[in-house]
């Protein structure tokens, strides 16, 4: 049951990191520093990209 919990909290935590209506996510700094920040802009979206693959792909697993 722990196990459930945790991906259950890892997929909230990746979801939040992505958007959330506070301004504190991935689109809001995105947003205020695309120009400032490009390269760190870029990586923090290929990571976040990389994590949605990992949840994707493991959701395909589980449905068969």
């Amino acid at each position: 049951m722990a196990g459930f919990f945790l991906r259950w909290f890892l997929a909230f935590a990746l979801l939040a990191a992505t958007f959330n209506p506070t301004g504190y996510s991935y689109l809001g700094w995105a947003r205020d520093n695309l120009n400032a920040e490009l390269p760190m802009v870029v990586l923090g979206g290929l990571l976040l990209l990389v994590g949605y693959i990992i949840y994707l792909r493991a959701t395909l697993r589980s449905i068969g």
